[in-house]
């Protein structure tokens, strides 16, 4: 006995079998998430995630759900005018408008704080 309380009752899932239940689609139409992203960009949320927890032990389903709703409650909507953020899945596109590594990582940081790069 480690002094830590048992767990075994809770049933431990992977964020891939991960399912949204009803209480987090009614949060997703109340707290506007669903009509600020849309279909499509939940559905890219939602994918991003699973992609970046794939390898995280399984969890409690409470606690996937839990992760989830911040994660989505930060995720932004896309727009053509941000750079694509090449860590994330989906991001290894060239560099646009020849800009040296430095440049490219600088504009990303600055999209992600939403202040102009002035190569608009």
């Amino acid at each position: 006995m480690n002094g830590k309380s048992s767990s075994s009752s809770a049933s431990l899932t992977a964020a891939a079998q991960w399912e949204i239940d009803d209480a987090t689609w009614a949060w997703l139409r109340h707290d506007g998430h669903l009509a600020r992203l849309g279909e499509h960009g939940l559905r890219a949320a939602d994918e991003k995630w699973r992609t970046y927890r794939a390898t995280w032990a399984p969890r409690p389903a409470a606690a996937w759900g839990a992760d989830w709703r911040t994660w989505i409650a930060r995720e932004r909507t896309p727009a053509p005018e941000r750079p694509n953020l090449r860590a994330l899945p989906g991001g290894a596109t060239p560099l646009a408008g020849g800009m040296t590594r430095a440049e490219a990582h600088t504009a990303a940081l600055l999209a992600a704080l939403d202040e102009p790069t002035g190569t608009e």
